[in-house]
């Protein structure tokens, strides 16, 4: 019988998802396997191309960005494993250069029972195409990630589509695999969203009692990113955010921090240094920091075990002090990405993101004097941004000892509180994304400044174009060995900016 993995409430609205997912009882018992019944499902957990038309990244930029782990479905493997289920693949198509019927010829020659594809919003159009090639092949079809909590029901509009996991899929699919195995309907699983049921919204899983995510079987050495060395690779050592930044959107389970000890994360890290050759490891947490008692007994961890991996972290400017920042370049730290998001002060508040000018010279200044590298991110064309507010940006980006920065353009994602805002400015059709989620867009969502799309563009050649960044990309370059990506990069902007001077 699978091990009961332990969840972390999520407190009373943890069960009602906010795009209609009702709260409902626990799932009911279910009858054991006899121990002498082997496992038999097959069972693939699917990535599929990430760039769309929604991004909120220049997509010349994006394309040599890298490819990264998707540490969901490699979390989702581990469990699927430890219920007992050994006939489990993960596909990642952007790894392996798939297109959608590379993607059905895979799945077809692997004859799979239940499939699992993950989505954003924005990333829906392609996860769509890999629920249709999944369909194909005769297999079950669940939609889940990010997306799935504002949009459960209307996304089973596509007949591809048989089941929608709201939550926790580390929960969730090894419950539907059991039901499918035993020849059961699946209702009554928490999480799961049906045409004729609605399952609520699993809760968050200690990531410590699942294990760490199942990477064999991944296509490592085609993983990279511009920033870091190869081999290299992702991980978490905490969830959750307490924040409440206006353009980022949370799921239930994001609302609730969880932290991993930090014998787990040092573990995690010496496996990946010692099994698979990683040379630096990029943390994805919500925000690395957060608990900094955590943060100085990992570093002091890895140096009483003589750890030797470059790694790198996001975090917040006002949750750095000098002394922590010091520890953690000891440790290996060789990065720090900060999300600055922008350069006027009204911005920032109506942002909400409980920070000033002040806060985030100081944290990128006392990094930098550390020894660590500063990555800053930064949006754009924000609601009703001036170009005098856009330029105040542009020139902190410069002003900062800055590495690195990325400047996104700002995007209203369903469910957040820019998306309310740029509906009741009239910015944006307020039904635009449920028609994007029914197929029925093919245009980008507007931008919320008309030129948003070109501020971006300036931006990027305003930072990286300087003389004074030519030794910094040299010394990127030469450490990385990413020459061809970044050069490639370079050359992009300055030629999809060239033409644009005159309206800065």
């Amino acid at each position: 019988m699978r091990k009961t993995l332990p969840v972390i409430s999520t407190g009373p609205a943890a069960g009602t998802a906010s795009g209609g997912c009702s709260a409902t009882a626990a799932a009911p018992a279910r009858s054991a396997l006899p121990l002498w019944r082997k496992r038999r499902l097959r069972i693939a957990l699917v990535r599929h191309h990430d760039l769309c038309l929604n991004t909120r990244q220049i997509a010349r930029v994006q394309k040599r960005a890298g490819v990264l782990p998707h540490l969901g479905l490699g979390y989702i493997h581990t469990a699927l494993k430890t219920a007992g289920f050994h006939h489990v693949i993960q596909v990642d198509t952007p790894a392996l250069g798939l297109d959608s019927e590379g993607l059905r010829r895979l799945l077809a020659d692997f004859g799979p029972d239940l499939v699992g594809v993950s989505t954003t919003t924005p990333g829906l159009p392609g996860a769509v195409e890999a629920c249709e090639a999944a369909k194909s092949t005769g297999a079950k079809v669940i939609l889940g990630g990010p997306h799935t909590e504002v949009y459960a029901h209307e996304n089973l509009v596509h007949d591809c589509i048989d089941y929608i996991g709201v939550g926790e899929g580390i929960t969730i699919m090894p419950e539907l695999a059991e039901a499918m195995e035993r020849g059961e309907d699946p209702e009554g699983i928490r999480g799961l969203v049906t045409r004729k049921h609605d399952g609520g919204a699993a809760p968050m899983v200690n990531l410590e009692e699942v294990g760490w995510p199942e990477r064999s079987g991944l296509p490592m050495d085609r993983y990279y990113s511009i920033m870091a060395p190869r081999p290299f690779a992702t991980m978490i050592s905490s969830r959750g955010c307490p924040f409440k930044c206006s353009f980022c959107f949370k799921q239930a389970v994001d609302k609730k921090s969880m932290y991993r000890s930090p014998e787990d994360v040092v573990g995690e890290m010496t496996e990946l240094k010692e099994r698979w050759g990683v040379k630096e490891i990029m943390f994805y947490d919500d925000v690395f920091t957060l608990h900094r008692g955590r943060v100085r007994e990992i570093c002091a961890l890895i140096g009483e075990r003589g750890l030797k991996v470059r790694w790198e972290a996001p975090t917040r400017v006002d949750l750095v002090p000098e002394p922590l920042l010091k520890a953690m370049a000891g440790a290996g730290c060789v990065r720090l990405r900060f999300g600055i998001e922008h350069g006027d002060s009204e911005i920032l508040q109506r942002m909400r993101k409980e920070s000033d000018l002040e806060k985030i010279e100081k944290a990128v200044t006392d990094a930098h004097d550390a020894g660590i590298k500063g990555f800053g991110y930064f949006i754009v064309g924000w609601l009703d941004e001036t170009r005098e507010q856009f330029r105040r940006t542009v020139d902190l980006a410069c002003r900062l000892p800055l590495d690195y920065a990325s400047f996104y353009t700002a995007t209203p994602l369903p469910g957040t509180p820019l998306h309310t805002e740029s509906v009741a400015a009239g910015r944006i059709p307020p039904d635009y994304w449920d028609r994007f989620v029914r197929g029925e867009f093919d245009a980008r969502i507007g931008y919320l400044v008309p030129d948003a799309q070109e501020r971006a563009q300036r931006a990027y050649r305003s930072f990286f174009m300087r003389r004074s960044m030519v030794k910094p990309l040299l010394t990127h370059m030469a450490v990385t060995g990413q020459w061809r990506n970044t050069l490639d990069g370079l050359r992009s902007l300055h030629r999809s900016t060239s033409n644009t001077d005159r309206d800065f």
